[in-house]
């Protein structure tokens, strides 16, 4: 990675032409949305030694998501917060303009902004992989190309990587995650079984939320098996084989009481985790976030049909967005700023996410923690896009269903087959 004192070097053109200015008010209060037309053609990338020629010299603009909002009262609030004013403070004259935007219809605004006020659109946006892969489709974000060679050193989980990138091409700055895991009873496991298997023959009880309806578990056990989501013509399509395997899968599980009826209808991991809190169950399937501030359990990967370490994930990238290219050196400095392993490390605990970064994870407490989540992140993959999980997802849930009506793997496999063509 350039040093920082190259890249404060590459950035001293921009800071001769700007201003002293203050931070703090553009963090008081957030402006309402506002905001794109999507262009199928990236603009061209800049000089890192670019100068700032907008009507508003050394300003940043930044959107963010409401939970990453750095005024509101929280401990990772008043992190974050404080790491914009320290980026101010290295870098005097530049302004970070914070702006909070739903990300519900993040894509939407994008356009409209685009459309009304280019000038306006976000130098570095904060998006979950989802949306930035949509983003990124619509014609709106810049490639990191030539911007930067951060994603290239060695302190990135593997699936963090790939959360920054669509078709091979970088688009994001990973800074936190979320992963499919198990959480379990120490004092019912010493060590979870190594196997599916063992864990069936061992007389306890898992929870899921079968009516999921992205059904990511079973489509974390799909995956695992090497099986396909999309065919080589780009249709959505299912391998029957590995897809009567997965509702085997469950119907063994319901055979041995591994999992309990009582929970068909169960549709978010909060449930499956109040289930397991209640005593009802000894491990719950669910994702990290939900319980890393409280720990209620011990932590494992989750494992796939082969018993090998697999599981889903998903995070958020910073990526640039704006229409002034003069500006994109600037942003990538303060994305570079934003994910720095140090302040990673403590951000990330704070606000009950996973790092992205191996150097970030060990600066948490507990070894026993760390080197948990540590092979959580190391098992994960990407989720599948919004529009495959849309289509999938009801599919597998309506079929887990099925099978808990009592119906056998093979037959729903096929019929679900048929539902697709």
């Amino acid at each position: 990675m350039m040093s920082r004192f190259l890249r404060i070097a590459n950035l001293s053109l921009i800071l001769l032409l700007v201003g002293c200015s203050s931070l703090a008010p553009l963090l008081a209060t957030p402006t309402a949305d506002s905001a794109p037309q999507a262009t199928a053609t990236p603009q061209p990338i800049p000089s890192v030694t670019a100068t700032v020629t907008n009507n508003q010299p050394g300003l940043l603009r930044v959107w963010l998501p409401p939970r990453f909002d750095p005024n509101i009262e929280s401990p990772s609030a008043e992190l974050l917060h404080q790491r914009i004013l320290d980026f101010e403070n290295e870098y005097p004259g530049i302004q970070v303009e914070i702006r909070i935007k739903s990300e519900s219809e993040i894509l939407n605004t994008l356009v409209v902004t685009n459309n009304a006020a280019p000038e306006s659109m976000p130098d570095l946006i904060a998006l979950s992989y989802s949306d930035m892969r949509a983003v990124a489709s619509a014609g709106f974000l810049h490639p990191l190309e030539g911007l930067t060679s951060l994603l290239q050193e060695p302190d990135w989980y593997a699936f963090a990587r790939e959360l920054g990138h669509l078709k091979n091409i970088e688009y994001g700055i990973p800074f936190a995650s979320d992963v499919l895991l198990t959480v379990y009873r120490p004092s019912v496991f010493e060590t979870l079984p190594a196997t599916w298997e063992a864990f069936f023959a061992s007389g306890t009880y898992m929870v899921v939320p079968i009516s999921d309806p992205k059904a990511l578990f079973s489509l974390s056990l799909y995956l695992s098996d090497g099986a396909e989501l999309v065919d080589d013509q780009g249709a959505i399509a299912l391998n029957e084989e590995t897809l009567t395997q997965v509702l085997s899968f469950y119907k063994q599980a319901l055979e041995t009481k591994s999992i309990l009826p009582q929970t068909r209808d169960y549709q978010t991991d909060t449930q499956s985790l109040q289930f397991y809190r209640d005593g009802k169950a000894d491990m719950a399937v669910i994702w990290a976030s939900s319980d890393i501030q409280t720990h209620n359990g011990s932590y494992a990967p989750l494992s796939g049909l082969n018993n090998a370490h697999y599981a889903l994930g998903d995070g958020w990238v910073w990526a640039l967005a704006g229409a002034n290219s003069e500006n994109q050196p600037l942003a990538v400095e303060l994305a570079t700023y934003l994910v720095d392993s140090d302040f990673m490390s403590g951000w990330t605990r704070e606000a009950g996410f996973l790092p992205t970064r191996p150097q970030a994870l060990s600066g948490w407490e507990g070894d026993e923690l760390k080197a948990s989540i540590n092979e959580v992140l190391q098992s994960a993959h990407p989720i599948p896009s919004k529009d495959v999980v849309s289509v999938v997802g009801p599919l597998m849930q309506g079929a887990l269903i099925r099978i808990f009506n009592g119906e056998q793997p093979e037959v729903v496999a096929r019929s679900v087959i048929e539902d697709l063509k």
